[in-house]
């Protein structure tokens, strides 16, 4: 997916073809239903640009209401040109990683096709998931639903 600032967010013919924007969030929602109290965090470059807030814009309400954050935003990280380059040359899994010990969940799961140099510590918290398919894949979306289960049963609150 890429960000244009005339087009705003879309996906690449090349990398993408034959796909759409945000096909998979219809799974997404079917897996969290049961699960009400889970909460989200946006672990993108979106976060950076266009921004985490008009990125949540662009989804459903159903989901939009569950994000409690990104793992960057202007307001934590401030906007000096080498913290934003620190971040962005960070692996995924360092940014989630210092995002959860930011936040301190009692509980949390990443889910994320990008695995690349994961710390060994967070590697327990990744589904991983192929970028082509995502979580139109049935075996990520069950890996995640027994996720969810061992950690959340429906009105626990947040955490």
């Amino acid at each position: 997916m890429l960000w244009h600032p005339r087009k705003g967010i879309h996906m690449s013919p090349y990398q993408a073809a034959g796909h759409a924007l945000f096909e998979w969030l219809p799974h997404l929602e079917g897996v969290l239903a049961p699960f009400p109290a889970v909460a989200l965090v946006l672990s993108s470059t979106w976060c950076i640009r266009p921004g985490y807030s008009k990125t949540l814009k662009l989804l459903p309400d159903s989901l939009r209401t569950r994000f409690i954050g990104g793992t960057f935003h202007k307001r934590v990280h401030g906007a000096d040109p080498w913290t934003l380059a620190s971040f962005r040359s960070s692996p995924r899994g360092v940014q989630v990683l210092a995002d959860a010990q930011r936040r301190k969940p009692r509980h949390w799961i990443a889910l994320d096709d990008d695995i690349e140099d994961w710390p060994e510590s967070a590697q327990a918290h990744l589904i991983a998931c192929d970028g082509s398919m995502g979580l139109s894949c049935p075996l990520v979306r069950d890996a995640l639903h027994q996720k969810l289960l061992q950690f959340h049963s429906p009105g626990i609150d947040r955490a």
